[in-house]
């Protein structure tokens, strides 16, 4: 398939990915590679960069902002990822909330520049009342 890909981008076809994510968690909590490795082993084979239409673009979000008539205001992104999933809330000016259960721990947070609004340890501990 990475060959195929590379034929046809080389070809024309246009290079688009729906997210930059290097690891995903799997369900025994280990972390396995996504859709990152595979987009950065086209982009070197081909030189050209992919078009990223998931997060953290936040086209995406604005899209589903008014397919359901949501505002930024009172619209929450909720990711365990601060790369991707705030991001791209930040970039919609959304209100964003960090879980700590997938990718993204406290320690790794230090190291961007940006903060989430709120920081859960799980979705389970998120209070939709309080929004």
């Amino acid at each position: 398939m990475l060959q195929k890909a590379v034929h046809l981008i080389n070809k024309g076809a246009k290079f688009i990915g729906c997210n930059p994510d290097i690891v995903d968690p799997a369900p025994n909590g280990e972390l396995i590679p996504a859709v990152g490795p595979i987009l950065a082993a086209i982009e070197t084979a081909t030189g050209k960069k992919p078009y990223i239409v998931g997060k953290p673009n936040p086209i995406m979000m604005s899209i589903a902002k008014n397919q359901i008539n949501a505002h930024s205001e009172n619209t929450l992104m909720v990711g365990d990822r601060m790369d991707t999933d705030i991001l791209g809330g930040l970039g919609a000016g959304m209100k964003t909330a960090l879980v700590l259960s997938g990718v993204t721990t406290k320690a790794m947070m230090e190291e961007f520049p940006y903060r989430p609004n709120y920081i859960f340890n799980s979705v389970a501990d998120i209070d939709v009342d309080k929004f």
